[in-house]
């Protein structure tokens, strides 16, 4: 073995880092606890509480399907380029809002 890098009597080996261990151990501790808290968002319908995003998505997706009614009649839904992805984003958007519009907390 004639390796310019290496001094003779002297063995290259390489040790595993623990790092790329401890940064996925970490990584999967934030993930599975970010979702932890103590008091999130809800509100109390029919004797129980709903997630105020859930609450949203029930309002926003038909709210969206009537935007795009209004686009049909208007003649502008044919020029949309993605209407799925418009639509999807709509329907995002007026759940954000009212999630922060009306949340309890």
């Amino acid at each position: 073995m004639d390796n310019p890098g290496i001094r003779p009597g002297f063995r290259r080996f390489s040790v595993p880092s623990p790092m790329p261990a401890a940064r996925s151990l970490l990584t999967l501790t934030l993930l599975l606890s970010s979702g932890c808290t103590p008091r999130a968002p809800a509100f109390f319908l029919m004797g129980s509480y709903f997630p105020s995003w859930l609450v949203g998505i029930a309002l926003g997706i038909p709210l969206a399907a009537l935007v795009r009614l209004g686009l049909i009649r208007a003649g502008i839904d044919d020029h949309l380029p993605l209407r799925l992805l418009v639509y999807t984003c709509l329907a995002i958007l007026f759940a954000m809002g009212f999630s922060f519009v009306f949340s309890p907390q």
